[in-house]
C-alpha cells in the first residue's frame, strides 16, 4: 500500500468510522501550447503533471452524500436525489459531476468521500479537472458504470460548463484521463482523437512559474472570450456555410469578415487561427526534439495571447521577458486560461538557476510577491481501483489464569 493511500484510508476511518471501498486519483496538467483553442474545436498540446487529486470513498446506500477535503475542516453534505444547486465552493465540482451522472441516466446512491488535493488552486494547472475526473472515476467504479475515457471527459467538461458555469473546452479533462508518463498529449478537440508525443528533452526541462496572481476562471472575462469567438464563427459561416467554428478558418478567411465584425472580434479570431497553426507545427518539432524552434513558437503564442486575446497580465509578461533575456531558455508563455496563474518555460537544465534569479529579480524590482519556479514532469493519467483492505483482527488478550488454591 502506498503512503498516500494508507494515510487517506486511515483518515477516512477516523472521520467516517467506515472502511473506504474505492481509491481514485487524477493529475493536473500544464499546457505547452494551444491556449483557448479547445472550445473552438481546435488543437492543443498539454501534458499531465505529477501533482494529483486523490479520493477514497464508499457507497452509503440512501441519498445522503458526505464529503470532506483534507484542506477544509467542515464535512459537506447534500442529497443525491434532490435538485442540486451550486454553492460557490469546491463542492460544486463534485455535485456537478454527480448531477451529470444522474442526468445521463446513470443511477447513483449516497456515498461518503475524502479528498486530498495536491494541484495548486487558481494557478492555471487545472485543479478543477483533476477533481472532476477523480470524482467521475470513483463514482463509475462504485456504482458499476462503464464509461470510455472520451465519455468521461465530455461528462466532466459538461459538469464544469453547465453546473459550475465555466464554459471550458475538453482539453483539461482529456489530459487528466489519457496522459502518459514521459509524453505530451496532442488532442484534436473536434473529434477527440489524440496522439501521445514522446518528450525528447535530453538535458532540457519544462518549468512552471507561479506568479502568485490568483485567477478566477468563472469570471466574466473568460466566458466573454468564448462568446467573442462564437460571434466571429457566426460571421465566418455567412461567407463559408461549411465553417462551424474558428477551427475551420485560415487567415485569408478572416479578411472576408473584416468590416462585418469589430476589431476586437477580429483579434480574438486571429489568435485562435494562428494558435492552431502553431500547435500543429509544435507537435512535429517536439517529435524531432527541435527544442529551440519549439521554444520560438511558445514566445509567439504568448505575444498572441497578450496582444490579440488579451488574457495576459504584467506579471506573466515579466516572466516571459526574463526568459528572453536568459541564455539557455528556449521559450516561455502563459499557460492555462490567463489573467494570472502560471507561465511555462522550456530551458536547459543548466540555465535553471540563472532563469530563477532573473525572474525573482524582475518581481523584486516591482515589489511583487516573489514567484515560485518549479520543474514540471510529464506524468501518467488518472487511475482508479477497488480496495480490498483487510485490517488485522484485534487480538484478544490471553485469559487470566485463576490463582491456584493452596492446599
Amino acid at each position: 500500500m502506498d503512503t498516500t493511500l494508507y494515510l487517506m484510508t486511515s483518515s477516512f476511518g477516523s472521520i467516517f468510522a467506515e472502511v473506504a471501498h474505492v481509491y481514485a486519483s487524477a493529475p493536473g496538467r500544464i499546457n505547452l501550447i494551444g491556449e483557448h483553442t479547445d472550445y473552438n474545436e481546435g488543437f492543443v498540446l498539454p501534458m499531465a503533471i505529477e501533482q494529483r487529486t486523490y479520493v477514497v470513498a464508499r457507497p452509503m446506500y440512501g441519498d445522503l452524500v458526505r464529503i470532506k477535503s483534507e484542506g477544509f475542516k467542515k464535512i459537506e453534505e447534500f442529497c443525491i436525489r434532490r435538485p442540486l444547486t451550486k454553492n460557490d465552493s469546491w463542492v460544486d465540482y463534485v455535485m456537478g459531476v454527480a448531477d451529470q451522472f444522474i442526468r445521463s441516466g446513470r443511477s447513483l446512491e449516497g456515498f461518503w468521500a475524502l479528498y486530498l488535493g495536491e494541484v495548486p488552486i487558481g494557478l492555471g494547472l487545472s485543479s478543477s479537472a483533476a477533481l472532476e475526473v477523480a470524482t467521475a472515476l470513483m463514482l463509475s467504479k462504485m456504482f458499476g458504470h462503464s464509461l470510455k475515457p472520451e465519455e468521461t471527459a465530455l461528462l466532466t467538461r459538461t459538469a464544469e460548463a453547465e453546473f459550475v458555469g465555466v464554459r471550458c473546452g475538453v482539453m483539461d479533462q482529456m489530459t487528466s484521463l489519457l496522459a502518459k508518463e514521459g509524453h505530451a498529449l496532442f488532442i484534436d478537440c473536434r473529434d477527440l482523437s489524440y496522439e501521445q508525443i514522446p518528450l525528447n528533452l535530453k538535458d532540457a526541462l519544462f518549468v512552471a512559474v507561479n506568479t502568485n496572481v490568483k485567477r478566477e476562471l468563472g469570471c466574466a472575462a473568460y466566458n466573454d472570450r468564448r462568446t467573442e469567438c462564437e460571434e466571429a464563427a457566426a460571421a465566418l459561416k455567412k461567407t463559408n456555410p461549411k465553417a462551424t467554428t474558428l477551427r475551420d478558418a485560415g487567415l485569408s478567411d478572416l479578411d472576408k469578415i473584416k468590416g462585418t465584425v469589430s476589431e476586437t472580434i477580429l483579434k480574438r479570431a486571429r489568435h485562435v487561427v494562428t494558435e492552431n497553426e502553431r500547435v500543429l507545427k509544435a507537435k512535429d518539432l517536439l517529435k524531432k526534439g527541435a527544442l529551440p524552434d519549439f521554444g520560438a513558437l511558445m514566445y509567439d503564442s504568448h505575444v498572441s495571447l497578450k496582444e490579440d486575446y488579451e488574457v495576459s497580465c504584467k506579471e506573466l509578461d515579466a516572466v516571459v521577458e526574463a526568459a528572453r533575456a536568459t541564455a539557455g531558455v528556449y521559450g516561455a508563455r502563459l499557460t492555462g486560461g490567463g489573467f494570472g496563474g502560471c507561465a511555462v518555460a522550456l530551458l536547459e537544465r543548466s540555465a535553471l538557476p540563472a532563469f530563477t534569479e532573473a525572474v525573482t529579480a524582475a518581481f523584486a524590482a516591482k515589489e511583487w510577491t516573489a514567484p515560485e519556479v518549479f520543474e514540471v514532469r510529464a506524468s501518467a493519467g488518472a487511475k482508479v481501483e477497488r480496495l480490498n483492505i483487510k485490517f488485522p483482527e484485534k487480538e484478544e488478550p490471553p485469559p487470566e489464569e485463576k490463582p491456584k488454591k493452596e492446599k
